[in-house]
C-alpha cells in the first residue's frame, strides 16, 4: 500500500509532463509555422510601407531642392513568434543606374547626372520571398523568379503613361532641370552718342539648378536586424565665364524618361529663346515632335557671359 501510494504522484507528474509535452509538440508543429507566416506578412507589409513612404520623400526632396537628410528603418528579417525566435533575413541594397542627361561647356568638360535604384531581398522568408524595389519614381514587387510588378499601378502601361504624358509637369523627371536668366535692356546709339530709337534685351546672367542622383558610400546592408535608408541632399554652388553649353539626354534611359528629360529641357530652353535677347542664340524646338527628341539641345553667346550653376545631388544609402 505504501508504495502505491509512492509510485502515484511519479505517475501524475509522468502524465503531466507528456501533456505539456504534446501541447508543445502541437504548437511548434500546428500553430508555430503559421504564426511565423502572419509575423513575416506584418513584417513584409511594413518595409513596403516604408519604400513607398521613401519613395515619397524623394520626390519631396526632387521638388523642395534644399540641403537636409531624412531616413527610413527597414526591419530585415521577420518571423519571430512566442518560443520561437528564428528570424528570416535579408539584404538592402542601392545600386547606380543610368546616366540621365550630360551638361557639356565650350572646352569639352562634360558632367554627367544620373539615377539610382535601390532594392529590399529577403532570405529565408517564411512566406513567400517577396522583395521590394525602387527605381525612376515607383516602387516594384519583386518575387525570387526575377518577376517585378508596380505597387501604385495596374501594369506597366500605367506606369509609362504617369511618367511621360506631356500633361504631367509635376513628375519626378519634369524637376530635374531648370533654366533662368537675367537681362537689361539696351538703348542702341549711333557714333554720337545719340540714340537711334532701337532698343533690344541682353542677356547678362544664366543660372541653372541640375538635379541627378548618387549612390552613397554605405549601399549594402545584410542580416535580420535593423536598417535604414537614407537620403542627404547636398547642394553646390559655382559660376563661370562660358561661351556655350551643350545639352545631352541620353536615349539608354528605359521607360521612355528620355522623352520626359528632353522635353522638359526644350521647353525650358524655348521660353529663353522666345524672349529674343539680342546676345544669345539658343539651339531649341518651339515644337517637340517626335521626329525632333533626342536632337542636341544648348545655349550660346555671342560674348562670354557669366553661368550660374546650383547642382542638386540626392545622395541615397543602405546602412
Amino acid at each position: 500500500m505504501k508504495n502505491d501510494c509512492a509510485v502515484a504522484p511519479v505517475v501524475a507528474g509522468l502524465l503531466i509532463l507528456a501533456v505539456i509535452v504534446t501541447v508543445i509538440s502541437v504548437y511548434f508543429t500546428t500553430y508555430v509555422p503559421s504564426l511565423k507566416e502572419e509575423a513575416e506578412i506584418e513584417h513584409l507589409s511594413n518595409v513596403e510601407r516604408e519604400f513607398l513612404l521613401f519613395s515619397s520623400d524623394i520626390e519631396n526632396a526632387v521638388w523642395q531642392k534644399s540641403e537636409g537628410r531624412l531616413s527610413r528603418n527597414i526591419e530585415l528579417g521577420g518571423g519571430d513568434v512566442f518560443l520561437s525566435s528564428i528570424k528570416s533575413g535579408g539584404v538592402l541594397q542601392v545600386f547606380n543606374d543610368s546616366v540621365l542627361y550630360q551638361i557639356k561647356n565650350s572646352s569639352g568638360i562634360s558632367k554627367n547626372f544620373s539615377a539610382v535604384r535601390f532594392s529590399y531581398t529577403p532570405i529565408s522568408n517564411f512566406w513567400h520571398n517577396q522583395g521590394y524595389s525602387w527605381q525612376f519614381g515607383y516602387v516594384n514587387l519583386t518575387t525570387e523568379y526575377g518577376e517585378q510588378t508596380p505597387l501604385l499601378y495596374s501594369d506597366m502601361n500605367s506606369v509609362k503613361l504617369k511618367l511621360n504624358t506631356s500633361s504631367n509637369s509635376s513628375g519626378l523627371f519634369s524637376s530635374l532641370f531648370d533654366i533662368n536668366c537675367m537681362y537689361e535692356p539696351v538703348f542702341e546709339k549711333d557714333a554720337y552718342g545719340n540714340f537711334t530709337g532701337t532698343n533690344y534685351l541682353n542677356c547678362t546672367e544664366i543660372s541653372m539648378t541640375l538635379t541627378g542622383f548618387k549612390t552613397g558610400e554605405k549601399n549594402y546592408a545584410s542580416g535580420n536586424g535593423l536598417s535604414a535608408l537614407s537620403l542627404e541632399t547636398q547642394i553646390n554652388n559655382y559660376d563661370f565665364t562660358e561661351e556655350k553649353i551643350n545639352f545631352t539626354v541620353f536615349e539608354e534611359t528605359p521607360l521612355n524618361i528620355n522623352e520626359t528629360l528632353w522635353k522638359d529641357m526644350n521647353k525650358k530652353l524655348a521660353l529663353i529663346e522666345k524672349r529674343k535677347f539680342n546676345n544669345v542664340h539658343v539651339l531649341c524646338y518651339q515644337e517637340d515632335i517626335d521626329s525632333h527628341i533626342g536632337n542636341s539641345l544648348g545655349i550660346s553667346f555671342i560674348d562670354p557671359l557669366k553661368v550660374k550653376i546650383r547642382e542638386i545631388n540626392l545622395i541615397i544609402s543602405a546602412q
